[in-house]
């Protein structure tokens, strides 16, 4: 059985990147985990509480998002898990894949902050260059 992990942020690219992960999934007969990661918020020009509160309303965002994952996967005949840290994203997708010895991460080429002018989002390319396992990003 194939372990497959897949970063979701929320973007179309993530979302396109968990179309793939759950049809791969299906295809081996593999486990799924979605995992999403609240990003530290190191803003230091902001007050401790309206830094607290942001980060809040981004951990809520994250927590409902992935929600709705967990509930629009639950009727197919994959073994689906959801998973939410908090840290920097590519450390944390390395991080969870090597804890959880994952044969494969899927992660779209593009965040939700990233760039459209470059071929790789930061985290993608992180993810790329530092895995202990194959990388597949979807575009």
């Amino acid at each position: 059985m194939q372990k497959i992990l897949v970063a979701h942020d929320g973007s179309k690219s993530s979302d396109k990147a968990l179309k793939k992960a759950l049809e791969l999934s299906l295809s081996f007969n593999g486990s799924l985990t979605v995992l999403a990661v609240v990003p530290e918020l190191y803003l230091t020009e902001l007050p401790d509480a309206d830094r607290n509160r942001i980060f809040e309303s981004l951990s809520d965002e994250t927590r409902d998002a992935m929600e709705k994952i967990r509930k629009s996967l639950s009727g197919k005949s994959v073994d689906v898990k959801t998973l939410i840290r908090q840290g920097d994203p590519a450390e944390k997708i390395l991080e969870t894949a090597q804890k959880m010895k994952v044969d494969l991460i899927v992660t779209g080429s593009h965040g939700r902050h990233g760039a459209k002018k470059f071929l790789l989002g930061s985290v993608s390319s992180k993810v790329v260059d530092y895995s202990k396992c194959s990388v597949l990003v979807v575009k």
